[in-house]
């Protein structure tokens, strides 16, 4: 069934994940009469499949670690009992909850939702294709939030029963006896700490000489170290070569730093990456400029149709869900002319793993800085010296604060350890600000509390650390 009458709108979303549909309510909020379209479930991957999911079963690994170590003060409890519907439960529960707020929010601020896959026809016209019906509409200004999808490496046998993406990995029935996960970032790190938690034996395969490698050395190790005494085993330096059946399960032959070895596990976790989703959304019969499969703009995040702005994952493969938001209420702003230059400073975005211990960064860490050709000072204060780490018995972690060596001013900074994901906030801030080491150093902050080490990093950097021998 098609429906002839084409409606009118300012502003036309395509994809309703966290750039998406922050986008729609930043259009309406200016008034602009504004459309979503979107072929799942508002909130995308990340309320869905990916961020919430996963910090819920996370939530729940906590949990049990946290009864598992008490009787270190003084508390004695029987051996946690995992009921897996239940911890399924709590992740469908947070998943809900999210979804119709977004969904209220869309209904409170009167963005029209049309469901099914949108496709350009032309730079002001999409069309969408539900499940029983198509229609179309205009808009005068298009903004393409489609995210991304897993992707699958051409590893030979990744394409077979057993083999399972980050996606899926959220939605067993229940945790497998035995899991390899291929891919030591983020998801992959998350993932491993998830099931190792709930009972699985894992192993952890990653192709670089360290887990996160974007993060600092440090953080890595401390990871690696972490993840060991949970019962993972980490391969690092290794590069899956293939994967086959065998009885219950799957075989992955590795080339581990020159030499052969093969791991079996009843499932294989891809979490190796991610992928632009551009698929039939039809860039190239209009014209839109793509590079590697990802839209291109520019620093208003124009593409270069003039009328037509991306934000989020589509433009970069990967991404941040909170950095998406950022640019769609960007792109929105830049194309209905509000706001002020228009840009965004890149530098000051924080990333967040989640893993046990998390770890929080921005900007330059103290590996980059030879790449940067800028004399900086590094300031550091370690968890073991802060009273409320000491307290919680979360002395593993430290604070490190990076800045130019002459004007102080905060370039960078890692926190890791209890709390990382809330207090990178506070570097965030200092570094986007263009604030220096004296400003945070003079900054009272509360006591007994994790943020005092980054007012102490400060002092370090500074030379006069109070807590510091």
């Amino acid at each position: 069934m098609t429906k002839e009458a084409i409606d009118k709108f300012d502003v036309g979303v395509i994809g309703g994940g966290p750039a998406g549909y922050v986008a729609a309510i930043r259009a309406a909020q200016l008034g602009a009469k504004t459309v979503v379209v979107e072929a799942r479930e508002l909130g995308g991957t990340c309320l869905n499949r990916g961020c919430i999911p996963s910090k819920a079963l996370l939530r729940c690994v906590e949990a049990i670690e946290l009864a598992k170590s008490a009787k270190r003060m003084g508390l004695k409890f029987a051996e946690p009992e995992i009921d897996f519907d239940g911890v399924r439960r709590h992740a469908a529960r947070a998943v809900k909850t999210l979804v119709s707020g977004v969904e209220v929010l869309m209904e409170s601020n009167g963005v029209t939702v049309f469901r099914g896959h949108g496709k350009l026809l032309d730079p002001a016209g999409v069309e969408v294709t539900g499940s029983d019906e198509t229609t179309s509409f205009e808009a005068a200004r298009i903004i393409l939030c489609t995210g991304s999808v897993p992707f699958i490496p051409p590893i030979p046998g990744a394409d077979g029963e057993g083999i399972i993406d980050s996606d899926q990995a959220v939605a067993l029935p229940g945790p497998p006896e035995s899991l390899v996960v291929i891919g030591g970032g983020a998801v992959g790190s998350e993932l491993a700490q998830v099931y190792a938690g709930l009972g699985t034996t894992v192993t952890l395969v990653e192709m670089l000489d360290r887990l996160v490698p974007a993060e600092d050395p440090e953080a890595s190790a401390l990871l690696e170290s972490t993840m060991k005494k949970q019962g993972i085993r980490v391969l690092t330096r290794s590069k899956a070569l293939g994967i086959e059946d065998v009885d219950g399960g799957k075989r992955l032959e590795l080339d581990c730093d020159g030499e052969g070895e093969s791991v079996e596990a009843q499932i294989v976790l891809m979490a190796t990456s991610r992928r632009a989703y551009t698929d039939d959304l039809g860039l190239e019969e209009v014209g839109v400029g793509t590079e590697r499969g990802r839209i291109v703009v520019n620093d208003h995040l124009q593409t270069n149709i003039e009328n037509v702005y991306a934000a989020g994952d589509v433009r970069r493969g990967v991404g941040l869900a909170h950095l998406a938001s950022h640019e769609g209420i960007v792109a929105v702003e830049n194309a209905l002319g509000v706001g002020e230059d228009g840009a965004i400073n890149y530098d000051a975005v924080p990333a967040v793993i989640y893993t046990h211990p998390e770890i929080g960064s921005v900007g330059v860490q103290e590996h980059e800085i030879a790449e940067r050709g800028v004399e900086c000072s590094v300031g550091s204060f370690p968890y073991s010296a802060n009273g409320r780490a000491a307290a919680y018995g979360e002395r593993q972690g430290f604070v490190k604060l990076i800045a130019e060596a002459g004007s102080g001013c905060i370039i960078g900074g890692t926190v890791v350890g209890l709390s990382a994901s809330e207090l990178i906030a506070e570097i965030t801030l200092a570094l986007r600000m263009g604030l220096t080491l004296d400003d945070v150093a003079e900054t009272i902050h509360s006591h007994p509390t994790i943020s005092e080490a980054i007012g102490e990093a400060a002092l370090a950097g500074l030379g006069r650390a109070i807590h510091l021998p």
